[in-house]
């Protein structure tokens, strides 16, 4: 049986916080869509049978011009959640941290107090902040020149401050590139993003570092795997304490 959430609706407005978004309908129904690691939204003008890994479909009619969302995700870490209102979102919602692009080093200082883990598992946990994944925690560690073992709760306000500025930027920059297409990511329309072209560390271990000329170095941090310059990234910062 079908949820009502999948019949026919008015959209009225899309929201998001972190990697996750809600599609509202006029009405107050709502769907939350996670994206995990390889989810999509895809906006088509007809269906393509040979496009691989849809699991879901809708129609949509703008203007007179009927066009379709795919949710496409290869590997089936995302997900679709019917939600009866806004309040059902947020409830949802309300165990993520606040999302990248709006914290305060206040905020993410707080976060980190009792945090004895490396500061990168500490960026990609959802909890603390929502919306950083593992390109943009190692291009903005890159940025701030901290290094991916350093333990979360040993880092100066000052430091805060820098990192905070330093993913915002990131973010904000490959966002306005279209993202990081690494294997098969598109936007919406299927545009090829380009942000990957700016990589300083990410998917370039073995490669010199774009500002010392070091080698980047590959490690597994939290089960990720993360890169990083190890002359760039070498601050005073206790590693692991």
């Amino acid at each position: 049986m079908r949820h009502r959430l999948f019949d026919s609706a008015v959209l009225a407005s899309v929201k998001r916080k972190g990697k996750q978004l809600a599609l509202v309908a006029r009405d107050g129904r709502a769907l939350l869509v996670r994206l995990g690691m390889t989810g999509q939204l895809l906006l088509v003008d007809s269906i393509d049978p040979t496009i691989k890994h849809v699991h879901a479909s809708w129609a949509v009619r703008a203007s007179g011009r009927l066009r379709f969302l795919l949710f496409r995700d290869p590997r089936r870490f995302g997900s679709l959640i019917p939600c009866c209102d806004c309040d059902a979102i947020d409830s949802h919602w309300d165990t993520l941290g606040p999302d990248a692009l709006s914290v305060t080093a206040a905020q993410l200082a707080g976060a980190a107090k009792h945090r004895r883990v490396p500061l990168k598992v500490f960026l990609l946990d959802q909890s603390a902040v929502s919306g950083l994944g593992n390109i943009y925690v190692d291009e903005s560690l890159f940025l701030a020149r901290l290094h991916p073992r350093a333990c979360a709760r040993s880092l100066a306000d000052s430091e805060w401050k820098n990192l905070v500025t330093c993913f915002q930027k990131t973010l904000k920059k490959s966002i306005r590139m279209g993202g990081s297409t690494l294997r098969d990511y598109r936007t919406p329309d299927g545009v090829l993003g380009r942000f990957q072209h700016m990589h300083h560390v990410y998917g370039r271990s073995g490669e010199l570092c774009t500002v010392c000329k070091a080698v980047v170095e590959r490690e597994v941090v939290g089960g990720r795997t993360t890169s990083f310059c190890p002359m760039c990234q070498n601050g005073s910062t206790n590693v692991g304490k």
